[in-house]
């Protein structure tokens, strides 16, 4: 299987981003002004145009906290192929969020 295309950097940059969206989505606590939630909603919705079952594992993981070993089993397939498409994700979405 051939490694994800996302660093450990950038991967933790990804994760303090999807945090706070987390927050938001849980919680309410709204930590973005009004054009940062506009561009971080334009990114999920380009990511989920160019890569939707990505984009699905992003939001499934990290927003409605479904572990990886449950989507594997869905699915069919290796919880690290889960994963690696997981990290491919959070890869998209940091190219997406850095085009402003």
């Amino acid at each position: 299987m051939s490694k994800a295309l996302i660093t450990d950097e950038e991967y933790r940059r990804f994760e303090d981003i999807i945090f706070k969206v987390w927050r938001v989505y849980e919680f309410g606590e709204n930590e973005f002004t009004q054009a940062e939630k506009e561009h971080i909603k334009k990114v999920f919705e380009q990511l989920n145009a160019e890569h939707p079952r990505e984009c699905k594992i992003i939001v499934r993981h990290h927003l409605k906290r479904v572990y990886y070993t449950t989507m594997a089993l869905e699915q069919g397939v290796s919880e690290g192929y889960i994963r690696k498409l997981a990290k491919n994700g959070a890869y998209y979405f940091l190219q997406f969020y850095d085009k402003q």
